[in-house]
């Protein structure tokens, strides 16, 4: 029952002939009640007319008596004072159908059951009754229901073969749908012609048009990527091999020493690169957000900063984490680290010698918990702030060093938890102020 055409005609068949029997049944149930009224009135009636010739000679009597196939199974008996039998017909027996004297009774006599029908005469001297099998009763009732029935067998099979074809005509579109995906390669995700769809099928076909469009810029951005990783990777590469072959034809201690700085320098790039595009891959899988725990963004903030020191010291920077009261959000306490460890890193790489860099924790005005990084360095123009958020932009002219994946990680990572990223000024215009605002009920 996996086809939906199956399906169709049997569901349809299946409730055609639960609602004909019931119809048939309901039918032949008032049939029969009706026939044994239509019958006893009968009975009635022949009672009636025996009567009306009760008085004559017995031999007159039989001439008015109708022929016909049911005769054998109807009987009548006229009693002169009810106790001597004066005519009868030939299959009634010797002794009375019935002891009842008036109206309707059953009886069995003859190995069947009677239905029969007692009247006096007006002058009450003679008791007329007249019996009728119920076997014939039986036997109109079934000849009905087979009358009702006969019908069915016959429909039904019509019935499938004519819902077998409206509804293979009716799921055609679906055939020339399948059809039309089953001839597409892997790369055409161009969207499903939904003008002459029919209006059922039109939700399906909006949402595999939604889930192309989806598929057509993930592999798009995958393809970008990895074109971008690849590109990036080949500058540190490239380095290493060039400052290896220095290194490696070099005559001087000091020549040789220099060379080999640089391959360090140039393989602590390509490590980074590599640690961030597996940060970037990390976050792309669907349960980066489903172990998500209360976490101390103060907390987050002081160990992130103490991993920081060292490079900041190297640079004669100051970080400092403003004093304020713990502010707890539901996240996962490693994204949110690689979070502050990216604003921070960036904060430092982009700052000039000997300022500062300051961390804040705590909650907004209306109630919204936030941390922000900022920094003195050269800032980034209202012009660039939505594209450093790419992968792999970079501001033209700069000559820090770096990937251009850490905003990229920041702004996924904000993203898988429900905050917004805002890049501002920092104060007096100079620097760049980094700020991660969580929802209200975050805190809560």
């Amino acid at each position: 029952m996996n086809s939906l055409r199956a399906r169709l005609i049997v569901g349809v068949v299946g409730l055609v002939t639960v609602i004909w029997l019931g119809v048939t049944l309901a039918a032949w149930i008032e049939t029969r009640h009706e026939t044994e009224e239509i019958l006893d009135a009968h009975l009635a009636q022949a009672a009636a007319l025996l009567t009306a010739f009760v008085g004559h000679e017995p031999d007159e009597l039989d001439e008015h008596l109708p022929t016909n196939r049911y005769l054998h199974k109807v009987t009548f008996q006229v009693w002169d004072g009810g106790r001597s039998l004066l005519v009868h017909s030939a299959n009634a027996p010797d002794h009375r159908l019935s002891a009842s004297d008036q109206g309707f009774s059953d009886a069995r006599f003859d190995g069947h059951r009677w239905r029969v029908f007692s009247q006096w005469s007006g002058d009450g001297r003679y008791l007329v009754q007249v019996g009728e099998t119920f076997d014939t009763r039986d036997d109109i009732s079934r000849e009905l229901a087979g009358h009702l029935l006969a019908p069915l067998g016959v429909a039904l099979p019509l019935l499938a073969l004519a819902l077998a074809l409206l509804i293979g005509r009716g799921l055609r579109p679906l055939t020339t749908l399948a059809e039309d995906i089953g001839r597409r390669d892997a790369n055409r995700l161009d969207q499903v012609d939904t003008a002459r769809a029919p209006r059922e099928l039109k939700p399906v076909l909006d949402r595999l048009n939604q889930l192309f469009a989806r598929l057509s810029r993930s592999i798009e951005l995958e393809r970008r990527f990895t074109a971008d990783a690849a590109h990036e990777l080949r500058t540190p590469l490239a380095a290493m091999r060039t400052h290896a072959q220095v290194a490696q034809g070099a005559t001087a201690a000091d020549e040789r020493d220099a060379a080999l700085a640089h391959v360090i320098e140039a393989t602590d790039r390509a490590t980074r690169l590599v640690e961030q595009l597996l940060t970037l891959a990390r976050l792309e899988a669907p349960s980066a957000s489903q172990a998500f725990v209360a976490c101390d963004l103060r907390q987050i903030a002081v160990t992130t900063l103490a991993a920081a020191a060292p490079a900041a010291l190297a640079k004669q920077i100051e970080i400092e984490l403003t004093d304020g009261p713990s502010v707890s959000v539901p996240g996962d306490p490693t994204l949110l680290g690689v979070l502050l460890r990216n604003l921070i890193d960036n904060a430092v790489r982009y700052s000039p010698p000997q300022v500062g860099v300051g961390v804040t924790a705590g909650l907004g005005a209306a109630g919204e918990p936030f941390v922000a990084v900022i920094d003195q360095g050269p800032g980034i123009p209202p012009a660039e702030r939505s594209r450093v958020l790419d992968r792999f932009h970079r501001i033209a002219g700069n000559a820090e060093s770096g990937s251009g994946l850490g905003l990229s990680i920041a702004a996924r990572i904000v993203e898988l938890h429900g905050a917004r990223l805002e890049l501002d000024s920092g104060p007096d215009g100079k620097g760049l102020c980094a700020r991660v605002v969580f929802s209200p009920r975050a805190s809560s």
